[in-house]
């Protein structure tokens, strides 16, 4: 099996179930409450070697520009994914699809 070094694959940040869920999968995460706490564990598990970084939906409402900004300055991909503590809204995530792509 070949060693692929220090890389971590994966981190989720977010809701209960969405945090449990990808645990369920081996995936590690932290549980947040609000979206102070989500700014502050991203940018705690951005300083480690993970190859992409998940956020549950529902933890993103307040920071989304933020979110969008750092996603601009930094090389790990960061993805939200829908959970179920919101209904996401498709053309908004495609919106933010683009906007991230620069579409």
């Amino acid at each position: 099996m070949a060693d692929l070094g220090t890389t971590k694959k994966a981190f989720v940040i977010g809701a209960r179930e969405t945090v449990r869920g990808f645990n369920l999968i081996g995936v590690p995460g932290k549980e947040v409450k609000d979206s102070a706490e989500v700014m502050e564990i991203l940018e705690e598990v951005l300083e480690q070697d993970y190859s992409v970084i998940i956020l549950s939906a529902s933890c993103t409402f307040e920071i989304e520009n933020q979110i969008i900004e750092l996603r601009k300055n930094v090389q790990t991909p960061i993805i939200i994914v829908s959970d179920v503590n919101m209904q996401v809204d498709v053309k908004q995530i495609e919106k933010q699809f683009r906007s991230f792509v620069g579409i």
